[in-house]
């Protein structure tokens, strides 16, 4: 973990987790508000069978069968470089969207293409 990320979110970053997954750490943004700054507040871990959103806006587990479409990200708040991930998870905003810290999103979205998830 570098030094200069506060112990409070070092959980957070892509090594606070092991085991298998692609993971990014980023921010995120929901159907109220939005994580931003210079420290990663948001790590998202995809495995073949469901993405972890987990945040300081909350922690969110939406199985790939649960998973509609990924594509990119709205106009607010980051001017369209996130992920905008769609579903049907009762109880979890309807607006989910993760920003990657170090790569861009198309990224991302063509990684998980490639485990399966509907990206377009």
């Amino acid at each position: 973990m570098p030094a200069s990320v506060p112990p409070s979110l070092a959980q957070y970053t892509e090594a606070s987790v092991a085991g298998d997954g692609l993971r990014w750490e980023g921010h995120m943004a929901d159907d109220i508000a939005a994580t931003d700054g210079p420290i990663p507040m948001a790590l998202l871990v995809a495995t073949p069978e469901a993405l972890c959103l987990n945040s300081t806006r909350g922690n969110y587990r939406l199985p790939r069968s649960a998973v509609t479409r990924l594509g990119r990200g709205n106009f607010y708040p980051w001017f369209f470089s996130a992920v905008r991930i769609h579903h049907d998870v009762k109880g979890c905003p309807r607006e989910l969207q993760f920003k990657p810290s170090r790569v861009k999103p198309a990224a991302v979205m063509a990684q998980l293409r490639s485990l399966g998830y509907p990206v377009g």
